[in-house]
């Protein structure tokens, strides 16, 4: 593991309630001040557990890029990585999903995005050093709309892939000193001809050993981008398959099989595993006003579903994973196999789902936790998880300040038990963030593939006017701790 260094040490003393609140849960507070050496020292827990209300401990002073301070009630150390006035063309350094990791396999590199949506930084993690500003060839700005990603193989630590227009490209080397853009696939003579670029929508992911990749072929109709296919793409053996509406003849959609474009999902992506892609349509609905699309209503359009990666329905059937176009995200469960993580709008709960296997599918799921539970104003995120971590699932929240729920702006890690079974929920600590309504407020944090760091932007409990990236350390070991 890499430990960041930083001079000096940060005093931080426990206030009253910090102190009963920590009490109340049976760990084990520090009894006195909190005392940061930062000079490597092994990260701690208190592995706090109990539903007590934990306000974050902001102290006096915000804390300047490359400071650390542990918070005094669930004792996670957390550093802040950046300094967003050193960054051009943005007043913000923002981690802007909880879906994909911002750091690479070897944990030297992370990435920062700017709030145009159109500019990324590679920073180095151990000093802050920023080292490079992405750019596409011809000094064309990169950022969260080209869907940039780690090659997260670990065979290439430095390398990271960008959708541009029709085409996937990759940088190969972040640290060399002028980067080089080159094209992956250009998939411009395979979709149809109407089509001017390939994307997932921004949220989507790569599976995990960065060889499946899951686009929509799409056009712009003067209003807004219309799907005139899906895509999934195989590095490895330059491997493309489309879905075409004509393809669903025969099937539980075949109303679209004498269409040209389909109905566009919030987003698509590939399983962690590359077990499938997963189209992600909103619940149908019955009423025409708003174009819920009732003739989808108990078809593969009718909430995620996961489809094989070659679209072919004859052979394996599409499994339905959620009930609509909620947050999501991803874990492992104990036998290796992929859960599928999201927030059921229907029953307010939390749910985990198989995608594969026995008890795969909606109606197998797993609620581990309940919106009730956490309060009733909060909104979610979740991360996707590492598959040496099994059994837990990463959540985020994120509700205005004016809300006393104890569940209000936590980041915590919850055991992927049914909620009747009381699964362990470790209050990892406060995100130390104040949403007050705007979208870029929502806190998300991201986990790396080590599971031993999370990535935030939060605008540190509101004492900024802008997002800044810190860093949660949480210990190597933290899951055999439960």
């Amino acid at each position: 593991m890499k430990i960041i260094r930083h001079p000096g040490r940060i005093i931080i003393w426990l206030s009253v309630c910090a102190l009963l609140a920590a009490c109340s849960s049976g760990s084990s507070a520090p009894q006195k001040q909190v005392d940061i050496d930062a000079t490597g020292q092994p990260v701690s827990s208190n592995y706090v557990t109990s539903r007590a209300v934990i306000k974050p401990y902001l102290g006096a002073t915000v804390p300047a890029k490359g400071m650390s301070r542990k918070d005094p009630v669930t004792g996670v150390k957390i550093t802040r990585l950046t300094d967003a006035s050193e960054l051009d063309e943005t007043s913000d350094a923002l981690i802007v999903y909880s879906r994909y990791s911002p750091e690479n396999s070897s944990g030297d590199y992370f990435l920062a995005f700017g709030g145009n949506s159109f500019s990324c930084w590679v920073i180095e993690r151990g000093t802050g050093k920023v080292l490079h500003k992405l750019q596409h060839t011809a000094n064309k700005g990169i950022g969260e709309y080209h869907e940039v990603r780690w090659d997260l193989t670990g065979n290439h630590p430095n390398r990271v892939y960008y959708r541009y227009d029709a085409a996937l490209y990759m940088v190969d080397d972040v640290s060399a000193e002028n980067l080089q853009s080159t094209l992956v696939k250009d998939f411009s003579g395979l979709i149809p001809a109407q089509s001017t670029l390939v994307y997932n929508d921004v949220e989507g992911d790569s599976s995990n050993d960065s060889d499946h990749w899951a686009f929509m072929a799409a056009h712009y109709n003067g209003a807004t981008y219309v799907v005139d296919a899906f895509v999934h793409y195989q590095i490895s053996t330059d491997t493309t398959h489309l879905l075409m509406p004509a393809e669903l003849a025969g099937t539980n959609l075949d109303h679209y099989a004498g269409a040209s474009t389909f109905p566009r999902p919030n987003m698509v992506e590939i399983s962690p595993l590359g077990t499938g892609i997963v189209l992600h349509y909103g619940r149908a609905w019955g009423d025409t006003s708003y174009g819920e699309r009732p003739s989808d209503i108990g078809t593969w359009f009718d909430g995620p579903h996961l489809w094989p990666l070659d679209f072919n329905v004859a052979d394996k059937t599409p499994v339905k994973i959620s009930v609509g176009e909620t947050h999501s995200g991803w874990s492992f469960a104990a036998d290796g196999r992929e859960l599928f993580i999201s927030q059921n709008n229907r029953t307010d709960y939390l749910d985990a789902v198989y995608v594969t296997g026995e008890n795969a599918g909606y109606d197998n799921r797993i609620a581990f936790g309940s919106h009730k539970d956490y309060g009733w104003a909060l909104g979610f995120h979740f991360g996707k998880m590492p598959a040496t971590k099994t059994g837990w699932a990463f959540v985020n929240t994120y509700a205005k300040s004016t809300t006393n729920d104890w569940g209000a702006n936590q980041l915590v890690l919850m055991q992927l038990k049914p909620e009747t079974q009381k699964p362990v929920l470790w209050r990892v600590g406060p995100n130390y963030n104040n949403y007050s309504g705007d979208y870029r407020d929502e806190a998300p944090a991201a986990m790396n593939m080590l599971g031993n760091r999370i990535y935030v932007s939060t605008n540190w409990g509101g004492k900024l006017d802008h997002r800044e990236v810190f860093l949660f350390e949480l210990p190597d070991d933290w899951a055999s701790h439960f």
